[in-house]
């Protein structure tokens, strides 16, 4: 192509699933666009890799649900791929006293479980699930409209449900937890849900509402349960991909973007790392707010107090991610046996008491990983074999806590097996064979993440999901609803609203404002 290359009416930077959302949308309204990829694939942390030979592995992301139904509709998706199915359990949480908890996709199987630690906390079950539902319904409708203010999402909240927002909003779920059961092993297999993802503990603010920010999705139709993806997670992003492409919109793989091109306050395209610079009337960013701004017009001259807010949005992880090629599965102390059963159906939590997970958090404020982390593993193999060789497994093991700032030493080789260590370890304490069921492994450190898949600090949610981050509020209040401080520049990834997960939602509600200020009427399926 010439130094000038084809002028397109959208260029959006990542073919993360965002990315990927906002060209299927833009595809069929008949815009061109050209979506530009640094990577050999596309999917970004929602992709498909081959770390060990035969073996189909999610890399970063693992499971569905926040993934919204109309999107999946309105872009044809199953047409091109996509088949999901429900996990169950949804949770397998074993204690060191050998007793253990299903939390199934089933309400009543789940109570019947909770009976053998509490007949009070099995009465109390539906009473906690009602709370989040309640929040659902006041909340989900706004996850495809742009956000609203604060003060107007407390608006929402009337009556008896003005105490559900306060929970959300500054509560902590140690003490929720602790005011619906008596039980210590109910509430650890939930304290977990809570800080996935997030430089937080169950004790913190806003853990309340990290946890519904986990509960509001669904999977063919039944609201607040996860599932696999068959053939593992990108293939959600290939389905994006496929159906943008039938539709028109160009992907680059191996383009990467070093600076968008801004002449007079308006943003007119990209330059890439070759040099090449690509024309466009519009540019939709899925990187995240700290690379798109603080890199990627770093030449622009931004406001500087604009500049110094993006500086405070808070994006340090707290995760390191652990894939393994296993010869057989964890055989468990309190339910025995390598065969798949429904012990490995779902995900398994290690997280024995809520203090475990809060002393796990403290250990990170320290700036030192965790002696005991907190654990979230996936064997997806275990229900769909076509991920691995005949007779073997993979397992996903999400981590917490590895700071990205670690005190007084950087993430290195050895800091890595540092954590690694004490992850199997930990995992040995409650499946003793597991240690020697591995095959080959794949670690990779929030600072690995942040180099492979472009996400800073390597925070998988592009920013944290508290909410004095959220809504009009995410990333800063000048950019919360797509549009920046620069003319014609968008943002479409997850440190837009509603947030972090394979959702798409901000990807579908940066194309909407896009075509809302073109004057074009939205597509709604």
């Amino acid at each position: 192509m010439s130094e000038h290359s084809h002028h397109y009416d959208v260029i959006i930077i990542g073919a993360g699933h965002n990315g990927l959302v906002a060209a299927g949308y833009l595809a069929r309204a008949g815009k061109r666009v050209l979506v530009l990829e640094q990577r050999d694939r596309v999917g970004g942390a929602c992709t498909l890799e081959e770390p060990f030979p035969g073996f189909s592995v999610s890399p970063c992301a693992y499971v569905v649900s926040l993934l919204r139904p109309e999107i999946i509709r309105d872009l044809e998706l199953e047409r091109y791929g996509f088949e999901a199915y429900i996990k169950d359990p949804q949770m397998f949480v074993p204690f060191p006293d050998g007793s253990y908890l299903f939390i199934r996709a089933s309400s009543e199987q789940t109570a019947a479980g909770i009976r053998r630690f509490s007949p009070r906390d099995a009465a109390a079950y539906p009473r906690f699930l009602h709370f989040f539902e309640r929040a659902s319904d006041i909340l989900t409708p706004l996850l495809l409209e742009e956000p609203p203010t604060l003060a107007e999402l407390a608006a929402r909240f009337r009556g008896e449900d003005e105490e559900i927002y306060s929970r959300l909003m500054f509560g902590n779920l140690y003490d929720l937890l602790a005011e619906y059961f008596e039980s210590d092993q109910v509430r650890a297999a939930f304290a977990g849900q809570g800080v996935i993802g997030s430089f937080i503990g169950p004790k913190t603010p806003g853990s309340v509402y990290v946890m519904w920010h986990h509960m509001f999705g669904e999977v063919n139709g039944q609201r607040g349960l996860w599932g696999y993806v068959r053939g593992g997670m990108g293939r959600i992003s290939f389905a994006l991909a496929a159906s943008a492409t039938a539709h028109g919109a160009l992907i680059r793989t191996g383009a990467p973007v070093t600076s968008i091109l801004v002449h007079n306050g308006r943003a007119e395209g990209v330059r890439l790392e070759t040099g090449e610079e690509v024309r466009a009337r519009a540019v939709l960013s899925n990187a995240d707010p700290k690379r798109t701004f603080l890199q990627l017009c770093a030449d622009a001259g931004l406001d500087p107090t604009f500049r110094a807010r993006i500086k405070r949005f808070r994006t340090e992880s707290p995760v390191i991610k652990i894939n393994l090629a296993l010869k057989e599965l964890p055989s468990f102390s309190c339910l025995p046996g390598s065969e798949p059963g429904l012990q490995h159906a779902g995900s398994c939590e290690i997280s024995p008491t809520p203090d475990w997970v809060q002393q796990a958090y403290e250990d990170a404020l320290r700036g030192e990983l965790s002696r005991h982390p907190y654990i979230e593993a996936y064997m997806q193999s275990a229900t769909d074999p076509s991920l691995t060789p005949p007779g073997k497994h993979l397992i996903s093991m999400f981590c917490q806590y590895a700071p990205y700032h670690l005190k007084d030493r950087p993430w290195s080789e050895e800091v890595k097996e540092e954590m690694f260590e004490r992850v199997i370890a930990t995992m040995c304490t409650f499946a003793p064979n597991f240690a020697d069921a591995i095959i080959d492994r794949q670690v990779l450190s929030p600072a690995d993440i942040e180099q492979r898949y472009g996400m800073t600090e390597g925070h998988i949610f592009h920013g944290e999901i508290t909410p004095d981050q959220l809504f009009g509020q995410r990333p800063t209040p000048e950019c919360a609803r797509y549009r920046t401080p620069i003319a014609g520049l968008y943002l479409c990834g997850s440190g837009t609203h509603p947030g972090g997960g394979v959702m798409g939602a901000p990807g579908h509600n940066a194309a909407m404002a896009l075509l809302r200020d073109w004057g074009e009427i939205p597509m709604t399926g």
